[in-house]
């Protein structure tokens, strides 16, 4: 026991810088024993391990469905994909559509009617040429998708015309549309067969026993390098065995979406954040009689949200703090009307409001209980704003009660989600006659300051305008946009800088490490 309090007390005077270590009376000369270790030398730094690199950079499919990107499902089967066919335009990190195949497009008069003129010299990946038969026939499929037909809910016909461009005809007039055309191009007259032919950089190729490969095309339009020339496909079932296959290092890149288990953008992994148009929101009931038909509680309400804090603290850090309707690494988001949080400005505008009467007003707050993170993200919203008057219960339901629910109006507040469409349209979550408008929100000038930014020349002008009279009349709460992740093992891929909707942007820049093979 004095040794263990010698060795105590030794410890002790170090931490508190005391710098006169004499002997104390009562440990009997054994104070030499214990005194501080000081090494002749410095230890020698250990070397760090040499990386792990893969024979080959193997991804994921279903070797079972279709690789056909407009009827192709969701997850594992965009991955391939993504590799063999090309959209009319890509999404930049800002949701900002970048010219691929469609080299300019112009609009008529009416701004009903949008002309796109394709690049020349592409092919697909058996030689063909893509023309503009090809590309009116994909989005005529994509119309009837049940992929793509919201996004293309106002296109009412495409065509190709007799000097090879592509017409595109509108109900209303929307000058976002090229930013909805990200979608992958096929060969019309292959449309039906589970591989239909694409102009990206690789192409499928069957080898024995059933397995599949993506060779790198040598005659790819673009001319760019690229960094490796076969890409084992391994079948998995389902995202489940596609994590289990990634896990034991048997594919090397795998989109996630980590709300699901935090733990995957982390351990052994190396994570990317992909930017998503997904946007976490409070829903209010704005019917009349109800607490939040004052548009003034409202605003009040969406000022009283911590963003910051909630999107550190409680959601790790996957999503993006954001006041309004539009991802904040988009150039239309409105940095100058953001207003910081206060709690103190918060109850002074309560009480200035008439919330302090003494006399809690009980709200409900639905949120779908199938998403853990939506419901913990409810639970502090709800924790934060029952100040004064307002308590606010979350009640958590299963999907479908959930959605009864909103439709019947059963509900002072809700926590949704919705994945908006890059052209930013509004129109169905705070119209007047909006689908997705739950809470009854009813406004004419909303209505028209919508339909001037879909319609306008210089949106970046209307946004402003919109997202302004938006702060005020708060239809609904913007919260966050989440971000997904692609997860790769380390040290494996360099230049991995993944677009909205474009996991392999910048492919050519890519510089992949594989084990070398000895002969």
């Amino acid at each position: 026991m004095r040794r263990f309090l010698a060795a105590l007390l030794t410890a002790a005077l170090l931490l508190s810088g005391c710098g006169d270590l004499t002997e104390p009376d009562d440990l009997d000369g054994e104070w030499e024993e214990y005194q501080p270790f000081l090494p002749e030398e410095p230890p020698e730094e250990l070397e760090e391990p040499a990386p792990e690199y893969p024979a080959a950079f193997s991804l994921p499919y279903h070797r079972n469905q279709t690789l056909d990107p407009i009827s192709c499902g969701e997850g594992i089967q965009e991955i391939a994909a993504a590799l063999l066919y090309e959209p009319l335009f890509r999404l930049d990190e800002a949701f900002q559509p970048v010219p691929l195949l469609c080299e300019s497009w112009a609009w008529d008069e009416t701004g009903l009617v949008c002309t796109l003129t394709l690049r020349q010299g592409m092919t697909f990946s058996d030689g063909s040429p893509l023309t503009a038969r090809d590309v009116a026939e994909t989005l005529q499929r994509a119309r009837e998708s049940e992929r793509y037909a919201y996004r293309l809910r106002n296109v009412t016909n495409v065509t190709a015309s007799r000097s090879g461009q592509v017409v595109i005809t509108l109900a209303a007039p929307n000058r976002g549309l090229p930013a909805l055309l990200d979608i992958p191009i096929v060969r019309q007259s292959t449309a039906g067969e589970r591989v239909p032919l694409g102009t990206g950089p690789y192409y499928l190729v069957s080898g024995e026993g059933g397995e599949e490969r993506l060779q790198a095309r040598e005659d790819w339009w673009q001319g760019k390098h690229l960094p490796v020339d076969v890409i084992p496909l391994v079948h998995a079932k389902d995202q489940e065995t596609a994590l289990y296959l990634f896990s034991t290092r048997q594919v090397e890149l795998l989109p996630v979406d980590p709300t699901d288990d935090p733990s995957l953008a982390s351990g052994q992994a190396q994570s990317t954040g992909q930017p998503t148009a997904v946007m976490q929101f409070i829903g209010f009931n704005a019917g009349e009689g109800r607490l939040f038909s004052d548009a003034s509680l409202r605003a009040l309400f969406s000022r009283g949200i911590d963003r910051e804090t909630l999107a550190d603290a409680q959601m790790a850090k996957l999503v993006q703090a954001a006041q309004f309707p539009v991802p904040p690494s988009s150039p239309l988001y409105p940095k100058n009307l953001e207003k910081a949080y206060s709690e103190d400005e918060l109850l002074s505008a309560l009480r200035a409001a008439g919330q302090d009467t003494g006399e809690r007003k009980e709200l409900t707050m639905l949120v779908s209980g199938d998403d853990a993170f939506r419901a913990a993200s409810a639970r502090f919203i709800a924790r934060e704003l029952s100040r004064l008057d307002w308590k606010i219960n979350v009640v958590e339901l299963p999907w479908e009660e959930y959605l009864a629910a909103l439709e019947a109006g059963e509900f002072d507040l809700y926590f949704g989600e919705v994945r908006l469409t890059a052209d930013w349209d509004l129109t169905d979550l705070s119209g007047t006659e909006g689908t997705l408008n739950y809470g009854g929100y009813a406004n004419d000038v909303t209505d028209i300051l919508l339909e001037l930014y879909l319609s306008s020349e210089d949106q970046t002008d209307a946004s402003r305008r919109l997202y302004s009279h938006l702060q005020a009349a708060a239809p609904f709460a913007p919260v966050c946009f989440r971000n997904y992740s692609v997860l790769t093992h380390p040290d494996v891929v360099e230049g991995l800088a993944p677009g909205p909707s474009d996991i392999f942007r910048g492919l050519d820049q890519w510089v992949i490490h594989l084990e070398e093979i000895q002969a």
